[in-house]
């Protein structure tokens, strides 16, 4: 599905979502740990987004990025590579730690759920989805809303795939969140499995702070751009920070890498 139609079947969607929320979502992107979506695509620009789910600062970013990927065959051109950002922690029950505690955990796993069984669309506005509300972070780690965004996009929670990594042991018809205490319990063995992984690799990329933003270059000597927002400011930006300022650079790699093919 191109990205244009994943929005619009998304607006729809969410106009009739028990969610009953007052307008439609924007779209945004975002995460596995096994890059199944770049994998033997060689003539795109790679795009690499730090976040964690629960922060606004990834929040921000990824809404920055909806205003890039709404650029014509933008969207097109870009491998996405999500990386979520915490620590592995072996004596926590998930092997994993994260900023925001435990439930961010959970709700970086509900995402990389998402990004390992959709289409890269889907994914995107699954994410977009969890991060609309305007509660948000309130619900991002909570199974019942992980479905319900789902549902929101279109997909089925269990023929997709993403039901049994995300809830593994809970029976099919209980989406309901066991004691908060029992967090092994609420995710499923393969998101546990792709929650350690993703978080493993992000941890030897040695990034810490969400949301930080990599483009994978053959123009620059370094061999990639970085920016990166924290708190709300910017740094670390030479190419500038807006949406157009990444539009700018996205089509400039892709065309250098287009040139080498041809």
């Amino acid at each position: 599905m191109h990205l244009k139609s994943a929005i619009t079947t998304l607006a729809l969607l969410w106009a009739s979502s028990s969610l009953a929320l007052t307008a439609p979502p924007q779209l945004l992107l975002a995460a596995d740990g096994a890059l199944a979506h770049i994998e033997g695509q060689s003539n795109k620009v790679n795009l690499s987004l730090f976040v964690m789910s629960r922060c606004p600062d990834a929040r921000l970013c990824e809404d920055l990025f909806e205003e890039v990927f709404k650029t014509d065959g933008v969207f097109d051109k870009v491998n996405l590579d999500m990386n979520y950002i915490g620590h592995i922690n072996k004596t926590e029950p998930l092997g994993v730690s994260c900023k925001h505690g435990p439930i961010e955990c959970l709700g970086n796993a509900h995402q990389l759920c998402a990004y390992h069984h959709l289409p890269i669309e889907d994914y995107w506005a699954f994410v977009q989805c969890q991060n609309f509300p305007s509660s948000f972070p309130k619900e991002i780690g909570e199974l019942s809303f992980a479905k319900r965004c789902i549902e929101t996009i279109g997909a089925d929670w269990w023929e997709s795939g993403v039901g049994e990594c995300a809830q593994g042991k809970l029976k099919h018809n209980d989406t309901s969140s066991p004691a908060s205490h029992d967090v092994e319990r609420q995710l499923g063995k393969e998101g546990r499995k792709l929650l350690r992984k993703n978080i493993k690799r992000t941890v030897k990329r040695k990034v810490e702070r969400s949301c930080t933003i990599e483009i994978q270059s053959t123009l620059v000597n370094a061999g990639k751009r970085t920016c990166a927002v924290d708190g709300g400011v910017w740094s670390g930006c030479d190419d500038g920070h807006t949406a157009s300022d990444f539009v700018r650079v996205i089509e400039a790699e892709w065309k250098n890498l287009k040139s080498q093919k041809d």
